[in-house]
């Protein structure tokens, strides 16, 4: 266990560092596509480092409970983002349909796939949230890889 804890500690440092030279490396960068890319690559690493660092949680403490207040903020957030999320995939859906031009289709698809995958996971939280039912690890899992092909197992 001590091992898995380290490396994950390791892993969020080596994912913090990856971000934080990417995100170094592209200032003054002239071409807009290029650095945009790399920036929303560095950002991913942000968030791996955060779920690493969430990982790093569930190997080493119990989660505490979710209070009344706190599922009513919850229920809030999620239903203004599920919302929000569902037009920004209705809209990136009617450019992919339109767009002529590979490169900006493969960008579209990229946004389109990570929007799925946000209105997907708030979506199954707004429900659990809204049951106020207890969110436990098993439930976080399912919510994760229950619309992903494969689930989550490499395809091909």
């Amino acid at each position: 266990m001590v091992e898995i804890v380290d490396k994950m500690r390791s892993m969020v440092r080596l994912e913090e560092d990856n971000a934080s030279s990417l995100t170094a490396s592209v200032e003054g960068l002239k071409n807009v596509v290029v650095r945009e890319i790399l920036r929303g690559i560095a950002h991913d690493s942000r968030k791996h480092a955060g779920l690493y660092a969430a990982i790093l949680s569930l190997l080493k403490d119990s989660q505490p409970a979710i209070s009344e207040d706190e599922y009513g903020r919850l229920e809030g957030v999620l239903k203004k983002h599920v919302e929000v999320e569902r037009q920004m995939l209705r809209e990136v859906k009617q450019f992919l349909e339109v767009e002529k031009d590979s490169r900006v289709k493969r960008l579209l698809l990229e946004i389109y796939e990570d929007e799925g995958r946000h209105h997907a996971l708030m979506s199954h939280l707004l429900e659990a949230v809204i049951k106020r039912e207890a969110i436990f690890e098993k439930d976080i899992w399912d919510m994760l890889w229950m619309d992903v092909p494969g689930h989550g197992a490499p395809l091909g």
